[in-house]
């Protein structure tokens, strides 16, 4: 009898406590998701995404090579994307993405977007992570104009090369559409980028340029009236992204 009582017991504690650990889980993350749902402001996600590009560019053992910048078509920035998981996880945030005009060399945007995944296996912890996505060309630019987008289905994505300049050996392996960057400010196991779908944020872009827009006419520019503070990430993305 006391036997039985004993392997009872280890098995009820255990239980018990994965149980707790998983509501607080999910209560802390409903509380990260419901805070990005309200902190989606325009103008600070654009002020963010300034912040994290620098930072990203600049980081003196993993920056984005200067070359890659000059030679991309396209940047999707993505400041604190928040990522939790107790066996199944998920993960939420805000961005926005600008376009290079292919004949001028200017940048066009932004356009906002919103990004997210799940995945199913072994993780615990909560992270937050700023993303930058570098674009290379045409074909990966158009399929962001498209409402919802794959990364690693509907487009071919995959972590970029770090330094200040590009290894020739390196170079000549670049056949990505898109190359990832992430910083990261928590604890975190099990992250991906395959698998993450990504929308456009049609309502951030209504509310950001006053009236509803596509996302090619945002990228485009035409006909449509960019705010001073749009126009100020453009500009910066000008010097930054020659």
């Amino acid at each position: 009898m006391e036997a039985g009582l004993y392997s009872v017991y280890p098995f009820s504690f255990k239980s018990l406590y994965l149980a707790i650990c998983f509501s607080v889980f999910m209560i802390f993350a409903a509380h990260i998701c419901g805070a990005q749902a309200e902190a989606a402001e325009p103008d600070e996600v654009i002020k963010n995404a300034m912040t994290v590009l620098t930072e990203i560019k600049n980081a003196p053992d993993g920056g984005i090579p200067d070359e890659l910048l000059a030679r991309c078509e396209g940047l999707a920035i993505f400041p604190s994307v928040y990522k939790g998981g107790f066996v199944v996880g998920a993960s939420y945030g805000h961005g926005l993405m600008a376009a290079r005009n292919p004949k001028t060399g200017k940048w066009h945007g932004p356009a906002f977007l919103r990004i997210g995944s799940g995945s199913f296996g072994w993780q615990i912890g909560v992270q937050a992570t700023d993303l930058v996505m570098v674009i290379m060309n045409q074909r990966g630019v158009n399929a962001f104009f498209n409402n919802n987008l794959t990364l690693g289905g509907d487009i071919s994505v995959a972590a970029g090369p770090v330094g200040r300049k590009l290894k020739a050996a390196t170079d000549a392996t670049l056949k990505a559409e898109v190359y990832s960057y992430s910083r990261s400010k928590g604890f975190f196991a099990g992250l991906s980028l395959e698998g993450a779908y990504l929308h456009h944020d049609y309502n951030t872009d209504e509310r950001f340029y006053g009236k509803v827009l596509t996302p090619g006419e945002i990228l485009s520019q035409k006909a449509i009236s960019v705010p001073e503070l749009g126009r100020s990430f453009t500009e910066f993305l000008d010097i930054n992204c020659p």
